[in-house]
């Protein structure tokens, strides 16, 4: 028996695909990578520099063949090819060795041929290179014109042709081609948003143009034209600045008079409006009161007190997060702006807010200079601004007066308890208030690593001051995420239990800390207390309403106990307070996904990944959505990826354990599941996981077997056994259902 339906019905062809020789994966876009048998051959394999650049060179060849001497050519220019002869034939056996260490002779290769005086690459199953892929997708969305093709197509641009190789002469021309044919489809997709009316991702693609050729005129133009004809004439204005700029640094050249008219129209508010455009309607829709506190500059000069920045604009976030009148955007959306040169006024119209504020910190001995300014979205003018002169152990005064001074100028009409509540203190002590900063600075970081540092830092702060609160619920996230999914190197039963005795001790100091309520939430529904978590969750969300990361994990307390369409409410509001958040963004579409909904699933995954198209767990639960639907080779490239975006994270390796399963290479499967037995060894390796590899392969007994381990050991996932779909071909059994009830769900 298999784990997923289906799965015991091995196809004929699955058989036959399994038992068949090797397949051949080259990428040259971007960083050089191979895979055999969808494996990465590991840098470390490549002994020689020529071998490598022979795959390369084969792979661009029209019908991936050269005859020798124009490979002699080409590798070695500067000699003859009567003494590289014998270079050739050992480059030609190293690359062979790389790609087939168990290679017995040159006759069995089943990737690199020789014959005739031809070098040839090949695969009996699959040669797959990315640039042919490129530029056939490519070809492919120009005949169709359809926005979905062209962005298909550019993200499989993974990079310039071969940046390691910027000298190889024989690469330079398709480069140059390859850099062109993205350009032509930036412009096209760029015009296709703007005809239908997406105003937004016409502008990210226009800029996207100028980003690759600052030079690009009428890339400029374009853009130029789209800000004022949605409204936004100061960007307009400043295009043409920067238009300007880029030609005289890069052409020594004035622009051309379509541009200098088309400015002259800006300038007298001539150009035509486009029809309403979306960021205009987002912007008129923008709640009365809302705001975007975008990440203070550091301008000190020095890394180490990005920190202190950071940890003001968090602070100063999560204070005025508790008004509940107040719509406040989450961190993690604000600070994917942060190190960018960005237009307040555009930013806070993407982001759907009232006002902006930005600032800059200088940090210099004992001195903390603090300037800040605060923006109208609507027309770009100036509500408030004001500079801040003050010794470093005035910090926390200060944070309270930008605070309360936000409030005024937005004239938000506060209760007395209110008014307390911005300009309560934590803790008195400077120092242990700094130590706070940089534990949530290494906390944000999220590796294990980092978290460590970021749990010595919270301890630190503790010993100065005993009854610091928020040091506790720093702790207590620092705890449970050393036992969440990816960076577990402890397990989890110890992380969470470490998490709730943290969280319970910030509650003993300060109740009303919402913060240590959602981190106590959180802990209990990983220790399978329901009612515990369900209570936690709602007093963090009444304390603070603009607490993103509490909506986000109510939303699967909700979906774990039978509420999808309550749990769906909860995830989109979150989204809503932090819509640029990947973690917000991904748990919209693990919702859906977790309520068979696998299309909308795969469609939110992916906006995601345009968010970062390098986010692991995006491509992982991406390739869960398409093993649902039978798509298993499209599931196991997510999964290959997700796997050398984060190659410890054993959740990437046992799905790949899976898929290898359900396609019939059992071989690769067992391969897996003995690689993470040996792993288990070294490190904590979540019986979940094993338990799902044992599942794919039918077996069941040992399935069985480790999923009551991972029951015994509160693992990470097994809250999410009540809807997971990878079980649902056990939910008729008993010892599941008894499984179930252990864990405290309702069969």
């Amino acid at each position: 028996m298999a784990l997923m339906p289906g799965s015991d019905k091995m196809s004929r062809a699955a058989r036959e695909q399994a038992a068949s020789p090797s397949s051949l994966e080259v990428y040259l876009l971007g960083p050089f990578r191979i895979m055999v048998d969808e494996r990465a051959i590991e840098e470390r394999r490549w002994s020689r520099r020529k071998p490598k650049l022979l795959v390369k060179l084969l792979a661009l060849q029209p019908h991936h063949q050269l005859h020798r001497e124009q490979v002699m050519e080409l590798l070695w220019p500067e000699q003859e090819p009567e003494s590289v002869s014998n270079s050739l034939h050992k480059a030609i056996h190293l690359a062979r060795r790389t790609l087939e260490p168990a290679l017995h002779s040159a006759a069995d290769s089943h990737f690199i041929l020789t014959q005739d005086q031809q070098i040839i690459l090949r695969a009996p199953t699959k040669l797959w290179i990315d640039v042919e892929a490129f530029e056939q997708a490519a070809n492919a969305a120009v005949k169709g014109r359809e926005v979905e093709a062209y962005e298909t197509a550019l993200t499989l641009y993974g990079g310039d042709l071969l940046p390691e190789d910027p000298y190889a002469d024989w690469a330079a021309t398709r480069r140059e081609q390859l850099r062109s044919t993205r350009q032509e489809l930036l412009l096209r997709v760029a015009r296709l948003y703007q005809a239908q009316g997406h105003y937004r991702q016409s502008s990210e693609r226009f800029k996207a143009l100028v980003a690759l050729d600052p030079a690009n005129e009428a890339a400029h133009r374009e853009l130029m034209h789209l800000y004022a004809a949605t409204g936004r004439r100061p960007q307009a204005l400043r295009q043409y600045k920067e238009c300007c700029a880029a030609l005289r640094k890069e052409l020594d050249a004035e622009p051309e008079r379509a541009t200098v008219e088309l400015h002259t129209q800006i300038i007298a508010g001539r150009v035509p409006p486009l029809p309403e455009a979306r960021v205009r309607a987002q912007q008129r829709g923008a709640a009365n009161n809302s705001l975007a506190i975008l990440p203070l500059v550091n301008v000190s000069g020095d890394p180490n007190t990005d920190y202190l920045s950071d940890g003001i604009t968090e602070s100063i976030i999560n204070t005025l997060a508790q008004l509940p009148q107040l719509k406040v955007m989450a961190r993690s959306t604000v600070f994917r702006y942060k190190g960018l040169e960005i237009d307040p006024q555009e930013v806070g119209a993407r982001l759907g807010v009232r006002a902006v504020l930005t600032g800059r910190v200088l940090y210099r001995g004992d001195t903390l200079n603090i300037q800040t300014e605060l923006v109208d979205v609507a027309d770009g003018s100036q509500i408030w601004g004001e500079q801040y002169n003050r010794r470093a152990a005035d910090i926390l005064d200060v944070q309270a007066e930008i605070a309360r001074e936000i409030t005024a100028q937005l004239r938000l009409r506060l209760s007395g308890e209110e008014q307390g509540r911005l300009t309560k203190r934590y803790t008195d002590n400077t120092e242990a208030y700094q130590l706070y900063l940089k534990g949530r600075y290494h906390w944000n970081k999220r590796t294990v690593e980092r978290l460590e540092k970021g749990i010595e830092c919270f301890r630190q702060a503790l010993k100065i001051d005993p009854a610091y609160a928020l040091a506790y619920a720093g702790l207590s996230d620092c705890y449970a995420f050393r036992g969440d999914v990816g960076l577990t190197a402890i397990p989890s039963k110890e992380a969470f239990s470490k998490a709730k005795e943290t969280a319970r001790r910030a509650l003993e100091i300060d109740d009303t800390l919402a913060e240590a309520h959602a981190s106590l939430a959180h802990a209990n529904m990983h220790c399978f207390e329901w009612s515990a978590a369900e209570r936690a969750f709602k007093r963090a969300i009444e304390l603070s309403p603009n607490l993103a990361i509490a909506h986000q994990w109510y939303a699967f307390y909700l979906l774990f106990n039978g509420q999808g369409d309550e749990a769906y409410r909860e995830a989109t509001q979150a989204l809503e307070l932090d819509p640029l958040s990947l973690p917000a963004n991904g748990d919209v579409g693990q919702i859906l996904h977790l309520t068979r909904q696998y299309d909308r699933a795969i469609e939110q995954y992916r906006k995601t990944l345009e968010l970062e198209p390098n986010r692991d767990r995006a491509h992982l639960w991406l390739g869960w959505a398409y093993e649902r639907k039978g798509m298993y080779e499209e599931a196991s490239t997510e999964f290959l990826r997700a796997r050398s975006l984060a190659p410890d994270n054993m959740e990437a390796q046992a799905a790949l354990g899976c898929i290898y399963a359900l396609s019939g290479k059992t071989d690769e499967a067992r391969t897996i599941l003995a690689e993470l037995r040996e792993l288990s060894s070294r490190r904590y390796v979540s019986p979940y996981h094993m338990a799902l590899v044992h599942l794919s392969l039918g077996e069941k007994a040992e399935g069985y077997e480790w999923l009551d381990r991972a029951y015994q050991e509160c693992a990470e996932w097994m809250i999410y056994l009540s809807v997971d779909p990878r079980f649902d071909g056990l939910r008729a059994e008993p010892r599941f259902k008894e499984l179930l009830r252990r864990i405290g769900f309702k069969s």
